[in-house]
């Protein structure tokens, strides 16, 4: 092999390198166009060199023929993509773009109807090169170059005046001396370039130069393409970094925004409580005179002293209640299957009414989503509670069904859970105020067992909603997500109460009547 065909399979070899390279790299920026434009024009000028190459080895002239066609091809696609490559590095938008793609498929095309070179020959490419005679142009392929040429340039002139470059663009950002580069490697790709034209037409016998000009043109660029790539990944490092902290400042301002919340609802609770306490102090009191008086029969006593039972375990049952829904409810979630958490609910909240067996429970649930995401303890809490309020409201006995289907919650996948009784309902006054602390239509109440549910599901990420009509029984829904929430949801301001469900949609309603908990859910 030739010392000068050695050198151009070479230069290929490079120029596939930079092809692979900027490809990839332009698969991992999509938004960089020119990485990829600079890619596909390393490998035209790959395959340019390739036919070249091919040409100075060989002395089969139809061999040279099939050489000389491939370094065409290689030439019309390189010229497209140069000027492409060249309008990106300047931030620009041109139909220069497309009309040389357009003129390079034109070409494509008359090469493949064999319209570029004639029979005839005209002398060797070169003296001290290969004996072989070089192909003929026909008038065709003579006036495709020099047109060809025309549009690389075009872009040669928009880069050497720097019109209308853009500054966050690659060469718009590049120092005084950078341009100076750039300018002097383009230069050297116009003369390079209308030299090899002017060899291939036939009117100069020497050399191609774009294959060796171009290397030089290819580190120039190479240079700044690699520069901006590193310096938007310290931009994108510094930003994620920026993002880090961020976050961290938004979470520990949410949780202080939680224990704002917390202390707030306490603060407004603080005369209600004082209220609910009072009741029963002065019943204890009453009771506990009634005890000292002497003489007392034993009937009385054993009624005095029930009394106090009661309304002991009435307060304890505030207490409790009061600390479940004045604590911080923060969800320690994991993967939960939806099955084996409902019967274990189901069997906690037969254990806690008396009249369990009259009322049946019935399952219909899903197969499409079988697991939720959620605190084991914090859900199973919050569905006793809604159950138990259920049976509560059949107390001559019922249908529970318990449904599971799969819905959208502020463009999330979640499960809704539905709890529908057969019971009394709620009227229009009790439903407006179930979710409210201290209310209950209950002797035995608290009245703060839906406000914890609401808590609960809350800050699962989730929403309840109440659908109850007198007489027609009540449906209490839980929409909870599917997956874990990035944090801990804050409530949105006015959305507290019923008729605020926008972001919430479920499949069609079916027949079966609506049921929830009655009068505002007690533990």
């Amino acid at each position: 092999m030739s010392s000068l065909a050695t050198v151009t399979f070479a230069w290929a070899a490079i120029y596939a390198y930079l092809c692979v390279f900027y490809v990839l790299l332009y698969a991992r920026a999509r938004s960089a166009r020119e990485y990829l434009s600079f890619g596909l024009m390393a490998a035209s000028v790959s395959l340019y060199c390739v036919g070249n190459g091919i040409y100075v080895q060989t002395s089969d002239p139809t061999t040279a023929l099939l050489a000389v066609r491939i370094g065409d091809v290689g030439l019309f696609t390189a010229f497209a993509f140069y000027v492409e490559f060249l309008h990106q590095m300047l931030g620009r938008k041109s139909r220069v773009i497309h009309a040389a793609y357009a003129y390079a498929g034109l070409g494509l095309v008359l090469q493949a109807f064999n319209l570029f070179l004639s029979d005839h020959a005209t002398e060797p490419l070169y003296s001290w090169g290969p004996a072989i005679a070089f192909p003929s142009r026909t008038w065709v392929g003579q006036a495709y170059l020099v047109g060809a040429f025309v549009f690389p340039n075009l872009a040669t002139v928009a880069v050497l005046s720097q019109r209308g470059a853009a500054q966050d663009a690659p060469l718009g950002a590049v120092d005084d001396f950078g341009r100076w580069v750039v300018r002097a490697t383009v230069v050297g790709v116009f003369f390079a370039g209308g030299h090899d034209v002017l060899v291939r037409s036939g009117y100069v016998h020497a050399p191609a130069l774009i294959e060796h000009s171009g290397m030089f043109f290819g580190f120039a660029m190479s240079h700044y393409l690699l520069d901006r790539f590193v310096a938007a990944s310290d931009e994108l490092s510094e930003t994620t970094l920026e993002l880090g902290r961020m976050y961290e400042e938004l979470q520990a301002t949410q949780e202080r925004l939680v224990r704002k919340e917390q202390l707030a609802a306490v603060g407004e609770l603080s005369a209600v409580i004082a209220h609910e306490v009072r009741n029963p102090l002065a019943i204890i009191k009453n009771a506990v005179s009634g005890l000292r008086r002497e003489g007392l029969a034993s009937q009385d006593r054993r009624t005095l002293l029930d009394i106090l039972d009661e309304e002991t375990d009435r307060l304890n049952r505030l207490v409790h209640d009061l600390l479940a829904y004045a604590r911080p409810v923060v969800p320690r979630g994991r993967s939960l299957p939806v099955r084996e958490l409902l019967r274990r609910s189901v069997e906690r909240a037969r254990g806690g009414v008396t009249h369990e067996e009259v009322v049946h429970v019935v399952y219909e649930l899903c197969d499409e989503l079988d697991s939720v995401y959620g605190d084991p303890e914090l859900l199973r809490h919050a569905l006793v509670n809604v159950m138990e309020n259920a049976m509560q409201a059949m107390s001559a006995g019922g249908t529970l069904t318990i449904r599971t289907e799969p819905a959208v919650f502020r463009s999330r996948t979640a499960l809704a859970l539905s709890f529908i009784d057969t019971g009394e309902g709620m009227d229009t006054l009790v439903r407006a105020k179930a979710r409210d602390p201290f209310f209950t239509t209950r002797p035995s109440g608290t009245g703060l067992g839906l406000a914890i549910v609401e808590r609960v599901v809350r800050n699962h990420g989730g929403e309840v909603s109440i659908d109850s009509r007198h007489g027609e029984g009540t449906t209490i829904t839980f929409l909870l997500p599917v997956d874990a929430p990035s944090m801990i949801p804050l409530p949105p301001p006015g959305e507290r109460r019923e008729g605020r469900n926008s972001d919430i949609r479920l499949p069609r309603a079916s027949s079966n009547p609506p049921a929830s908990p009655e009068a505002g859910g007690d533990s």
